[in-house]
């Protein structure tokens, strides 16, 4: 199915220019005190370089966004599109840039608290990467159905089981929407259940839906992925392109 119209929430807004501005300025501006006071600039330019780098990702995602209307997704069939540890990584690396610069070139106690703390959560979370126990979250587009899985176990939703798709947003980071009868949903192993009905029931309270794919986290963007699966649950004769191995097309 072809996406004919661009979503609002791919609509570059006037927050999203200031957030980059600012960002901006300030990165400059850490940069011009390095010299006269290099302990302040060099906080400054790594906190704001990195705000600055993101609001200019969104931008640029959304006018990637942009141009993917009226298209036509394929998937590679039989794959795991696994969650992107390399993105995990640098989110991890950004909060240790900050959190060491904190720590090493301010005085203030609160200010080396919260750089602690930030090294703390961002050597947690590449550790997490490092040893598998994150990153582990994978979707995958079969012939007769669609998995959701992890470490733990998976949901195989048959394609006739979809009940609705949509698109969201999560604080500027693009979600889409998988609504479906769980009575058809299929789950391996059985003792996975507990957990997945848990998770299903936190997607519901935060989303309205069943489950929930942020999509960057997977390295894809979600007029894509919304693209392939709308086309995949509307339209049976396309399902059998997944039984061949197809690079992402758009």
């Amino acid at each position: 199915m072809a996406q004919d119209d661009a979503s609002p929430l791919d609509r570059i807004s006037l927050q999203d220019w200031a957030l980059a501005v600012i960002g901006g300025l300030f990165t400059l501006g850490g940069l011009l005190i390095i010299p006269r006071n290099f302990n302040t600039g060099i906080v400054t330019l790594v906190f704001f370089g990195l705000c600055f780098t993101h609001a200019v990702s969104v931008i640029l995602r959304k006018r990637r966004a942009l141009r993917q209307v009226a298209m036509t997704a394929s998937v590679s069939g039989g794959m795991p599109i696994r969650q992107s540890r390399a993105r995990m990584g640098l989110l991890a690396a950004g909060l240790l840039a900050v959190g060491i610069t904190h720590v090493a070139f301010t005085s203030k106690a609160i200010q080396v608290g919260l750089g602690w703390l930030l090294v703390a959560v961002g050597a947690s979370i590449l550790l997490g990467v490092v040893s598998g126990l994150l990153c582990t979250a994978y979707v995958q587009f079969d012939p007769a159905a669609l998995t959701f899985g992890d470490r733990h176990g998976k949901a195989i939703v048959p394609w006739d089981a979809v009940t609705g798709l949509a698109r969201a947003d999560m604080h500027n980071n693009p979600v889409v929407l998988v609504r479906v009868d769980l009575d058809a949903v299929e789950v391996q192993p059985a003792a996975h259940r507990p957990r997945l009905l848990k998770q299903i029931g936190r997607s519901r309270g935060s989303f309205g839906a069943d489950f929930a794919i942020m999509s960057t986290v997977y390295g894809i963007d979600a007029p894509v992925l919304l693209a392939a699966l709308q086309r995949y649950a509307s339209e049976p004769a396309a399902r059998r392109e997944l039984e061949r191995r197809l690079p992402l097309a758009r």
